[in-house]
């Protein structure tokens, strides 16, 4: 070693940076390449077990597994029985094996509680002997934990799981069930009179339709106060009430409005609430509600198709990407490594610059489109997934301010903030970004007569042809 070389680097550095090369030198003689790559992963998304208690930074996690995919390394689901708390190689498979830690919504807990209790024989001995809560268990089966005890399927493990340890269906339903059912759309049209007919005798026997109370001197009073109760008629319950009540319960006039006795009313009112009762009391009207209450559970929890699982619980695509089938050449969509690192200029406007005239490059604006799996506050960048990488978005600081804040606003003068919409750098959302590339990032820009009118829009949808739906602009608070 030279003496330049000696006097600005410490023996102390030497002797460590030299032990550490030594280290990977040897881990990459003696053991396949499989090894040093999950050790760089592991590095890379900061998943190791030093790191135990701290919380997992899910978009280094994202990049890191983006990046190794694309150097051609296979990435494995964690599978229940072999997935351990860190990234872990399958010599025999030549593929590494998910990381406990790094899935989204689990814990370290719960990670090393997985590991303590191995192995398993179904997913029912899973739920048995682990504490697990609804919402781990939902992202574990997102991750597909479970293919190699309940079968390749996600979706029918997830139903499976939801109908046996989540779903609670109704044994029975009454009259109190009919708002939700309402919700649902599954009253029939030939019950929906009788539902009006329910809610008519709240209305109509109000307090401020209250003519008088009536008592039987001849009987014992009860508890209420009364025998019967009188109730005047409005303008907006007079036609309803002559169109399907009789005139049995008519006892007066008030102010040119009919008087009805309560007592004789709910004696007709509870005969044709019998029927929506009767139906209510049907097997079949009580599997629809249920069926509908399942998918509504469904919805909540485990809406979206596979790949958007995949994004929620391991922050990459392990099938393929959720905008595999979009229509890349409708919407202008290009590969960002196809493009050349400089950006091309396709036209010249004049500038005038400390007085001096210049021709300013017009540059080629293209689209790209993907998933976000992180930013950076301070960079103002995006790390976007794409289906064939990942790309950094560069935004100027008043871009990167508007997409990124989360619009919240108060409702019914309440001092509590209902969030109207999140944050479109929040990972998993998917963008429609147009700009040029320049070096290793993508800039975010456009000109006035660029064909599109932002640079950003989100993809709220892509249907089966490959169109999407965009939202072009933040919801104003």
């Amino acid at each position: 070693m030279s003496k330049g070389i000696n006097d600005s680097f410490s023996l102390q550095h030497i002797l460590g940076y030299s032990t550490i090369v030594v280290q990977e030198m040897n881990m990459a003689y003696h053991y396949p390449i499989i090894y040093w790559n999950t050790a760089n992963l592991i590095v890379d998304s900061g998943s190791n077990e030093e790191l135990l208690g701290q919380s997992t930074d899910y978009g280094k996690v994202a990049t890191a597994l983006t990046n190794m995919r694309q150097r051609g390394t296979e990435i494995t689901l964690p599978l229940i029985n072999e997935a351990e708390f860190e990234f872990v190689p399958d010599e025999k498979n030549n593929r590494i094996i998910y990381s406990l830690k790094a899935l989204c919504g689990i814990g370290d807990d719960m990670a090393q509680s997985i590991v303590a209790n191995r192995p398993y024989s179904s997913l029912e001995d899973f739920v048995d002997r682990v504490k697990v809560t609804p919402s781990q268990m939902i992202q574990l089966i997102k991750a597909g934990c479970f293919t190699e005890l309940d079968g390749k399927d996600r979706i029918a493990t997830m139903r499976k799981y939801l109908k046996e340890y989540v779903f609670e269906p109704n044994q029975k339903l009454t009259t109190s069930s009919i708002d939700i059912m309402e919700e649902m759309g599954i009253i029939p049209d030939n019950k929906k009179l009788y539902v009006r007919i329910k809610r008519f005798k709240d209305y109509v026997t109000h307090e401020s339709f209250l003519v008088k109370e009536v008592i039987n001197p001849k009987k014992k009073v009860p508890k209420k106060g009364y025998h019967d109760r009188i109730f005047v008629l409005d303008d907006t319950s007079t036609p309803f009430f002559q169109e399907n009540f009789s005139e049995d319960s008519i006892v007066g006039i008030k102010d040119d409005h009919p008087t009805f006795s309560e007592k004789l009313f709910l004696k007709e009112w509870k005969k044709k609430v019998d029927v929506l009762r009767d139906w209510l009391k049907k097997s079949e009207t009580l599997q629809t509600y249920n069926s509908h209450k399942f998918k509504d559970l469904w919805n909540e929890k485990a809406s979206g198709t596979i790949p958007k699982w995949e994004m929620d619980s391991l922050s990459f695509y392990y099938t393929e990407h959720e905008l595999e089938n979009l229509n890349e050449e409708k919407y202008g969509v290009v590969n960002y490594f196809d493009l050349p690192e400089e950006p091309e200029p396709y036209d010249y406007y004049t500038r005038y610059i400390n007085g001096e005239r210049k021709q300013i490059p017009k540059l080629k604006i293209t689209r790209l489109a993907g998933t976000v799996i992180d930013s950076n506050n301070i960079r103002h960048t995006v790390a976007l997934l794409t289906k064939e990488g990942v790309v950094n978005i560069k935004y100027n600081k008043g871009q990167f301010s508007y997409y990124k804040r989360q619009i919240s606003t108060h409702l019914n003068s309440s001092d509590k903030k209902t969030i109207l919409e999140k944050s479109w750098f929040t990972r998993g959302t998917k963008l429609l970004i147009c700009g040029y590339r320049q070096d290793d990032i993508f800039r975010a820009y456009r000109y006035k007569d660029t064909l599109y009118m932002h640079t950003t829009n989100k993809i709220t949808d892509v249907d089966n042809d490959g169109n999407v739906e965009i939202q072009t602009d933040r919801i104003k608070a």
